[in-house]
């Protein structure tokens, strides 16, 4: 395993001992899924309270960061190893929309060097409401290809979504 995994298994085998349902987003999901080469930093997002993670990784130096200004509505965010690429914590991670804040689920759909690995799906919506275009293509087209899976689209399409990210999930239904 390579330097610069290490800081993310230990995190969350740490978040496994303790019981705590996360899953890895971002670009490491990306990365897992083979359409990046590297990650600027790990987004691992769980929807357990902020003292219950703060306590599973206490022997880590964990620093509570601002958790974003708009379009970002998550509940905390916390940066465990500054060393690149740095390990973030997204406690119940969310996004404004035109419509509404929109709640990410936290959905581990697959397991990639031990880390579990958030739902496609999830990621696309989630760079689609950043306007990180780019991003959210390379997700629409993986997704495309290989199916996406209709229970979390169906949850997805629950949250306030603007009209045409809410066509585009629509698309992929089958």
């Amino acid at each position: 395993m390579n330097s610069d995994i290490n800081n993310l298994v230990i995190v969350t085998e740490k978040l496994e001992q303790f019981g705590i349902n996360y899953s890895l987003g971002g670009s490491g999901l990306l990365l897992s899924l083979g359409l990046i080469n590297s990650v600027h930093d790990w987004d691992i997002m769980t929807d357990a309270p902020k003292e219950t993670v703060i306590d599973a990784l206490r022997n880590f130096k964990v620093e509570e960061l601002k958790s974003g200004d708009y379009p970002f509505g998550s509940e905390y965010k916390l940066l465990i190893h500054k060393r690149n690429p740095p390990v973030e914590i997204l406690g119940n991670f969310s996004i404004h929309s035109t419509k509404g804040l929109c709640k990410m689920p936290t959905v581990p759909t697959l397991s990639w060097n031990s880390v579990q690995v958030s739902a496609p799906e999830v990621w696309f919506v989630a760079y689609a409401l950043m306007n990180r275009t780019d991003k959210a293509n390379l997700l629409f087209s993986f997704l495309k290809n290989n199916g996406a899976r209709n229970e979390i689209l169906n949850k997805l399409m629950k949250e306030p979504l603007p009209d045409e990210l809410l066509h585009n999930l629509k698309s992929l239904l089958h």
